[in-house]
């Protein structure tokens, strides 16, 4: 149980944790519920979506200008694990040891920004998923890759690869939507560029910083364009509309709404209702399975 979180918002503070927010559902669920009893923000560091254009990119699906999405695409693969000799390493064993690590170690690690960026880009949450996974490095008890279609509650197709042994990657968070009136292309490598394609169009480049985008890239963009904007200032993103959600709160307004955008324990609860989900359908041969979490339950009688 993730005690310091509990105690911490039965105590009233507001709480930020990291992910994955617990190691298995019904924890999640139980902060879910101590959240909404105690009336304070539990919210989960999904740093990637505080990059202006992410932010951007998810105002233009909402606004309709991709219409329907159809396909969603997102990876999240590396090739720092690749080495079969470093398995033993302690900085990279415990992350497949399942008594450590629980479940899943590539999955639960990457794949789930991965996940938690296409559902905050195209609002939408994964129903049921499909999933093949694979340890790579044959010494290694949980996966180092994987394999996961998805089915989203608005209709969305969903394809996600992650991946650590994957040589030749960096980083490797990416994300492609692809709706009836068009595409969008991001990549967290190159977090300063967005690229559209509108049906019947050509590919545009749309550039973080520049006039005329919407005011959730606007409230989430610090550094004039032209100039390095990285993960830090992301990141930072959240603790900004985490403290705005505060401020709001103590004084009784309502939250920006170009900046009630952080993550919250809800979306920390799906993913890992999603981490146990791909284990489960990888278990079972790649079997579609339901991968919503549960409702959490009542707060009384804890």
């Amino acid at each position: 149980m993730p005690k310091i979180a509990l105690a911490c918002l039965e105590a009233g503070f507001h709480v930020l944790v990291e992910k994955p927010m617990t190691m298995d559902v019904a924890e999640g669920a139980r902060l879910v519920a101590a959240a909404r009893a105690a009336g304070r923000i539990c919210a989960v560091n999904y740093g990637y979506s505080g990059y202006p254009l992410v932010r951007h990119a998810r105002a233009m699906v909402a606004r309709g200008d991709l219409g329907a999405v159809r396909v969603v695409v997102a990876e999240f693969a590396h090739g720092h694990h690749a080495d079969a000799s470093d398995a033993e390493n302690p900085r990279v064993r415990w992350r497949y040891d399942p008594a450590e690590a629980g479940e899943s170690a590539q999955f639960a690690d990457c794949g789930i920004h991965a996940l938690h960026l296409a559902s905050f880009v195209i609002g939408q949450e994964a129903e049921r998923l499909a999933a093949d996974t694979v340890s790579a490095v044959a010494s290694r008890r949980l996966e180092d890759d994987a394999q996961v279609n998805l089915r989203f509650d608005g209709g969305a197709v969903g394809r996600l690869w992650t991946s650590s042994v994957a040589l030749g990657r960096q980083h490797g968070l990416s994300l492609q939507v692809f709706g009836e009136r068009g595409g969008l292309a991001w990549a967290q490598e190159r977090p300063d560029q967005l690229r559209w394609t509108p049906l019947g169009g050509r590919t545009q480049i749309i550039e973080r910083g520049e006039a005329g985008l919407s005011p959730e890239h606007d409230r989430a963009n610090r550094v004039t364009m032209g100039h390095a904007e990285g993960m830090p200032l992301a990141f930072a993103n959240l603790y900004a509309d985490l403290a705005e959600a505060i401020t709001a709160k103590a004084e009784g307004r309502p939250v920006d709404p170009a900046a009630s955008l952080c993550p919250r324990a809800e979306d920390g609860l799906r993913s890992v209702a999603a981490i146990h989900a791909v284990a489960a359908s990888a278990r079972d041969g790649g079997r579609w399975v339901d991968c919503r979490p549960p409702a959490p339950p009542e707060q009384g009688g804890q």
